[in-house]
Order: C-alpha cells, then sequence, then structure tokens
C-alpha cells in the first residue's frame, strides 16, 4: 500500500487511518482530508434515501433497515475520508459489513416461511460482532505496519468472502428456469456497474504511483471516488432485486419501474399498499360467496340460530 499522502497534515491532524487512498490529503481544502473521496459519499447517502421512500409502503421492514445501512455506510464513509482518522474509519468499514450480512439475510430467508430459527440472524450478529472486535483491537495500533495489515485485510477478507456469497444467491435467483427476464436486466445492470467500480478500486489502491503521473498532465481521475458512486448504484440495485423477488414469493404481484430507464424501483399493486383497500379486498371476496346481499343475510341468521 502506498502510504505517501500521510505526509501531508490539515485540520484533523496527521491521519491515524490503516489505509490512505490515492487521492492528494488536503489538496482542495484544509478542512477536508479526502475532498473528492468525501463528497461521492453522498451518493451513497441520496440511494439510501430513495430506496426507502420509494419501497415503503407494503414493503416489510427488512428492507427499510437495508436500505437506512447503506445511508449509515455513506454517513461512515463521509466521516472516515473528510478526517482519515482510524476511530472515524471504523464507521465506514463496519456498517459495510453489517449491509452486506443484512443482505445476506434477505436473501437467505426469503420465503413465505423460514427457512432457519432465530439462531441465524444470530450467528450473522455474532459473526458481526466478532470480527468488529478484531478490526478495533488491530487497528489500535495503527503505527505498527503488520497491524495495519491484519485490520485492513480482516475486513477485506470477511467483507470480499461475504459479498460474494451474496453474489452467488443473487445468481441463483436469476439463473432460476422460473426468472423473471426483467430481474436478468436489473443484475447484469448491477454486476457490470459494481465490476467497473471494484476494478478502479484496486488500481486506485495498488497503482496510486501510476495514478498521479498519467500522460499528457492528466489529472488523477480520482477512481476511489467512482467506486464510491458505483456501489452505491449497484448497493441500491442489489436491495431493488431482492425486494423484488421476495415481494414476488410473498404473492404480492410486484413489476419493476424504471425513472429514465436508470432508477430502478419495485411497485406493488394499490391494495398491497394500503390496509384499508387490503380490508375492503377481503370484504368484497367474501360478499362474492352470495348470490346478492339478501341471501348473505338469510343464510348467516339460520346458522347462528342453529348454533344456539
Amino acid at each position: 500500500m502506498d502510504y505517501n499522502n500521510n505526509s501531508v497534515e490539515g485540520f484533523w491532524g496527521k491521519p491515524t487511518s490503516t489505509v490512505d487512498w490515492c487521492e492528494k490529503n488536503y489538496d482542495v481544502t484544509h478542512y477536508i482530508a479526502e475532498f473528492f473521496n468525501t463528497l461521492s459519499s453522498l451518493c451513497m447517502i441520496n440511494a439510501g434515501i430513495f430506496g426507502m421512500i420509494m419501497h415503503s409502503k407494503g414493503f416489510e421492514l427488512r428492507y427499510t433497515i437495508a436500505f437506512v445501512s447503506i445511508i449509515v455506510v455513506g454517513i461512515g464513509s463521509i466521516l472516515f475520508h473528510g478526517t482519515l482518522l482510524f476511530s472515524l474509519q471504523l464507521f465506514d468499514e463496519i456498517p459495510m459489513m453489517f449491509c452486506v450480512l443484512i443482505l445476506l439475510y434477505n436473501l437467505v430467508e426469503n420465503k413465505s416461511q423460514k427457512k432457519f430459527g432465530i439462531w441465524f440472524p444470530t450467528l450473522l450478529i455474532c459473526w458481526g460482532v466478532a470480527i468488529t472486535s478484531v478490526m478495533i483491537g488491530s487497528g489500535k495500533e495503527y503505527d505498527n505496519e503488520i497491524m495495519q495489515d491484519i485490520e485492513f485485510y480482516v475486513f477485506q477478507g470477511t467483507f470480499v468472502i461475504t459479498s460474494i456469497i451474496v453474489y452467488i444467491y443473487t445468481i441463483l435467483i436469476v439463473f432460476n428456469p422460473e426468472g423473471d427476464p426483467s430481474v436478468t436486466k436489473l443484475w447484469l445492470l448491477g454486476s457490470a456497474v459494481f465490476l467497473f467500480g471494484y476494478i478502479g478500486w484496486h488500481i486506485d489502491l495498488h497503482f496510486c504511483s501510476v495514478v498521479n503521473q498519467l500522460p499528457l498532465s492528466i489529472p488523477n481521475p480520482q477512481l476511489h471516488a467512482w467506486w464510491h458512486l458505483t456501489a452505491s448504484y449497484g448497493s441500491y440495485i442489489l436491495c431493488v432485486l431482492v425486494s423484488y423477488e421476495r415481494t414476488k414469493i410473498l404473492g404480492k404481484k410486484p413489476t419493476l419501474k424504471w425513472i429514465f430507464n436508470i432508477l430502478p424501483f419495485v411497485r406493488l399493486p394499490v391494495h398491497n399498499t394500503n390496509k384499508n383497500n387490503e380490508k375492503r379486498l377481503f370484504k368484497n371476496k367474501k360478499e362474492l360467496l352470495y348470490d346478492d346481499e339478501n341471501e348473505q343475510l338469510d343464510e348467516k341468521v339460520p346458522l347462528l340460530k342453529d348454533e344456539n
């Protein structure tokens, strides 16, 4: 890893984070360590808020939690990149880990009846807490390069492995014989965006000296900032895909809609988003059992008398 940018100090003092990205520290303003990485983190907050708004009625609480977790990741990312302090780096990495664990739970428990008991979410929470403890314990020694690597790779390894499991589950959804073509489009778009951003993430991390010395005096393309944009979009699409599949399994008859062919969201029929309408629909179905109101009343009254 290239830590040359750590030599620059600004408003927040000497960086103490276990990793420093390729953007030059305090290059734009004395008050923000990595200006473009901080600014691009707003994409995550916007993606989470938009997801909450568009999927607020008729959807389970689990999806609100998923979108909220994206917002929390964005806030943590702003704190981390704006200061490059280790204590605030954890506010970026820990929410990322729990965000992907939430998605994993939503993918595994996506049937009308639960596959596993309370032990499964408990296991995921305990796993997240255990990894968090290792990150905090090793990362406190941020002056020790070995401890830096332990903290960084424990987090990255856990995050990547969990993300791969999540991705495998999405593949199973997409390539299901009864799969929906609209879901396939969603999955392909999200995969392409994620891959593009992830390649940029690695280039920014491992080839910083090359990125800062591009020919023709081309400025640093801020690939980590682009990663924030692609990760925000990809995470949002993944949440949409999972919520669509779940509501379809529950028989809510969802449809995928697009805003300017860029932003997808799940739309449910009106009767699935209004409790009063649900009651009214149930009442109408019940009334269909009778030819008319008179027949309904005539049959109910004698039945009650016979029971007495």
